[in-house]
């Protein structure tokens, strides 16, 4: 069990407003101790969480609190597990986009975070739903404005869940970035994202980080780990060099790679396509001492 003011350190939401958040919203119901104080349990922590992510990304308050109490009363019968959610189809993404109406877009991305754990909403729905934008701006379906303005939503609505996870402090720290020339950073952010919510210390570096800047951050931090993503083939040269300065850093560090050209550098292990499944790896690798 949590009291307010541990489930305020883990969830980054103000004592107050998880107040708020329960007397006008009934988003969770805590117990009391003997002494009167809130007392949450996990089910309810990682309700707040969800909570704390969709009002980060834009969505208000009271549509969070429905999708949270949506998300929390419809897993029921085994047979209605194709209908625990409302997650968004790949139309209504497009129609968001096409809007341009920043409100269109939060719905459409509030609603999706708040349908399952971010681990699969990552896998199942954002990351899909970003080649969907590329395949509609190739059509014509899309301009390039309208695919900058979903691409940037979604950005920011996976970088509030990374804000949203605890930090931790003081435990081995993992580095996560692109080569120097690479942008396409979303899907490197969602593992970082599923990686942090391990409780892993995740320093994020973002894209276009010059080899010499990783070094330096790999040496001031005393990184355990890094990982590079690896997604275009203008990239690989620098990419490669990269991968070869950061196995020289001392201490050592284990360099780790990921993207779809992971295969196409050496001296790196490789992470598997899914994010979750890339971020438990890593996660068990560091629990386990082989880093």
């Amino acid at each position: 069990m949590y009291t307010v003011k541990q489930v305020a350190a883990l969830t980054g939401v103000a004592e107050a407003t998880l107040r708020v958040w329960e007397r006008r919203y009934e988003v969770v119901r805590p117990v009391r101790s003997s002494g009167g104080y809130r007392l949450y349990d996990d089910a309810q922590l990682a309700v707040l969480r969800e909570m704390a992510a969709l009002v980060e990304a834009g969505v208000p308050a009271s549509r969070a609190a429905a999708s949270v109490a949506e998300l929390t009363a419809m897993p029921a019968a085994p047979e209605d597990v194709g209908a625990v959610s409302a997650r968004p189809d790949g139309s209504e993404f497009v129609a968001a986009a096409a809007s341009l109406e920043p409100a269109a877009l939060a719905d459409v991305l509030g609603r999706a975070l708040a349908s399952g754990p971010f681990e699969e909403v990552a896998d199942d729905w954002i990351l899909p739903q970003l080649v969907r934008l590329g395949q509609a701006w190739e059509s014509g379906e899309l301009s390039v404005a309208q695919e900058h303005f979903a691409s940037a939503g979604l950005m920011r609505a996976v970088a509030a869940v990374f804000d949203a996870a605890p930090a931790t402090a003081g435990g081995p720290a993992v580095l996560v970035g692109l080569p120097a020339g690479d942008r396409h950073q979303l899907a490197l952010l969602c593992f970082a994202t599923c990686l942090r919510r391990r409780g892993v210390e995740v320093v994020y570096l973002g894209s276009d980080i010059p080899t010499g800047e990783w070094v330096l951050a790999a040496e001031r931090r005393r990184a355990r780990a890094a990982v590079v993503g690896v997604t275009a083939t203008t990239t690989l040269p620098v990419t490669q060099e990269l991968i070869d300065a950061l196995r020289r850093v001392s201490p050592p560090l284990s360099v780790w790679v990921g993207g779809s050209l992971r295969d196409a550098v050496d001296g790196a292990h490789p992470l598997p396509d899914r994010v979750a499944e890339a971020a438990a790896l890593l996660h068990r690798s560091l629990a386990a001492g082989r880093l």
